[in-house]
């Protein structure tokens, strides 16, 4: 499931850019937003894959800072003639944009978000966690869940009665595990989709462990679940 976010304060092109995004197979609107302030909270706290905006909010220092695989720049052909723009744009959807641009736009992001994945992260099966003063190497087979408690961390592994701790952020962790399978299902909570026994409408049931699921997540966790069954 991709995770896009669009920032734009354009409001002809912003609400047909989100009609025309959502019906790309595996898309997931993380959320559409006039400014780069009004969307910083929610890139503090999604994993986002794909970050629509324009050129001015993507060299902001603020969403500089943000490791974002893919950069689309909007706006109009005459706005976009430099190629020296300080960061590494994927591509330019040029206004005004047609449906078929941007489906053509969300494979060519698929292709490449698969050749990333596969370059990196679906080859390294293992994470080191900090510890108690030691590098602790885990296997992502053995982790159940993971719980954020403000600047600290604790894993959930198979077969441990008790958590590890570390002084890393939940955050820190979203962008380190493959999403094909580690989903954040709540502010709190990040869980292995491999794990899981049980989902309701409010809880997933891992082992003897009892994980809820946010508001904000629940209709992203549905997505994957779907295609998943496909």
């Amino acid at each position: 499931m991709r995770k896009i976010i669009i920032i734009s304060d354009d409001d002809r092109y912003r609400p047909l850019l989100h009609e025309y995004l959502k019906t790309g197979p595996g898309i997931f609107i993380a959320g559409m937003f006039a400014t780069a302030e009004e969307a910083q909270p929610t890139l503090d706290e999604i994993k986002c894959d794909v970050l629509f905006a324009s050129l001015p909010v993507l060299l902001l220092p603020a969403i500089e800072r943000k490791e974002i695989p893919v950069l689309v720049c909007l706006g109009e052909e005459k706005d976009m003639v430099s190629p020296e723009t300080g960061r590494n744009i994927f591509a330019w959807l040029h206004l005004p944009f047609s449906y078929e641009r941007v489906l053509s736009l969300l494979q060519n992001i698929e292709l490449y978000m698969i050749q990333l994945s596969t370059r990196t992260e679906e080859k390294r099966g293992y994470v080191f966690i900090k510890s108690e003063y030691k590098l602790i190497r885990i296997n992502l087979s053995d982790i159940l869940y993971l719980s954020g408690l403000r600047d600290y961390t604790q894993v959930f592994l198979k077969g441990k009665l008790s958590p590890l701790t570390t002084l890393q952020n939940l955050k820190d962790f979203e962008t380190k595990l493959p999403d094909h399978n580690f989903i954040r299902v709540h502010r709190s909570y990040i869980i292995s989709l491999s794990q899981v026994d049980s989902i309701s409408r409010s809880e997933i049931v891992i082992g003897t462990h009892v994980i809820p699921i946010g508001n904000a997540y629940r209709q992203m966790l549905d997505e994957i679940i779907n295609a998943a069954n496909q």
